[in-house]
């Protein structure tokens, strides 16, 4: 896969084994908060690239520069395309990462995730294909978080529902659950750090996962042929995500999220509307 001519590519690499991708372009009211915390608490031994699919940002270029991170943005508004530009940029790299813009972490997220990669293969299963932390506003994982912090059945009775499935729930799409996780989540760093002391442990999925926070391997990504990339009167949205998750299970890869590591994800756009009028709130408890 190739650049075109319309294509930004500022390479900042020095190299390293692991690289994040943060695929950023649309909600710029987080990246104060957001890119910060990743500037703060990222391994000095990381390379990161912001990669915008689509965006045409000179703000997004200015905190790469800020930060001496990589840049590259695309024309053609396809995610798959931009994360693959962004992993060729980087070809020394293995670990890869990938958030997404509006995801937040804590200390000692990248390097607890890593670890529980590495207990994942001491455990004799199958090499995952790709592992995610445990995230509040998430389809797949926000179960297992209210579990954690004892908040499963307070949910339960305020929502009506504690569903596995991955859709629709109303983690997905109601924006006062949403709403609710988060205040719930709070203080962030505190839950974080409870969370990060607990002892290992995961949970195997066999669905479609959304994967706002992940981390794979550079032969995983080569053995699928890369990220999806759509023809160009192609559906978009979710077609990286559909794609991998189909990978996964078709090469036996599993798809696992990881219990002791916590990640916080802002809404899905179903949200967006209640979390906007939240955020006034929200953020002086996420910002450094």
């Amino acid at each position: 896969m190739n650049s075109s001519p319309s294509d930004t590519v500022i390479n900042r690499s020095r190299g390293n084994n692991q690289l994040l991708i943060i695929l950023a372009g649309y909600k710029d009211y987080l990246w104060n908060m957001t890119l910060f915390r990743i500037a703060k608490f990222a391994p000095k031994d990381m390379d990161i690239c912001i990669a915008s699919s689509g965006i045409r940002s000179k703000e997004l270029m200015k905190y790469a520069e800020k930060f001496n991170w990589s840049y590259v943005e695309t024309k053609r508004n396809d995610p798959g395309f931009v994360q693959n530009l962004a992993i060729q940029v980087h070809p020394r790299a293995h670990w890869i990462y990938k958030l997404d813009e509006d995801h937040v972490i804590a200390e000692n997220f990248f390097e607890s995730l890593h670890q529980g990669y590495i207990s994942m293969l001491k455990t004799g299963l199958k090499k995952p294909g790709f592992i995610s932390p445990l995230v509040n506003v998430h389809v797949n994982t926000y179960v297992e978080f209210l579990k954690k912090i004892n908040k499963d059945q307070e949910y339960f009775k305020k929502f009506g529902e504690l569903s596995l499935h991955p859709q629709p729930t109303k983690a997905h799409y109601d924006g006062v659950a949403a709403k609710w996780l988060w205040m719930n989540s709070l203080p962030f760093d505190a839950v974080a750090k409870q969370l990060n002391s607990l002892p290992f442990g995961y949970t195997i999925v066999n669905h479609r996962f959304s994967i706002g926070s992940i981390l794979f391997e550079r032969d995983f990504w080569k053995r699928i042929g890369g990220m999806a990339v759509v023809k160009e009167d192609g559906e978009r949205v979710g077609k990286d995500e559909s794609y991998l998750c189909k990978q996964c299970l078709e090469l036996q890869r599993p798809i696992v999220f990881i219990h002791n590591v916590f990640a916080g994800h802002y809404s899905y756009g179903p949200q967006n509307d209640v979390m906007k009028n939240y955020l006034n709130i929200l953020l002086p408890h996420l910002s450094i």
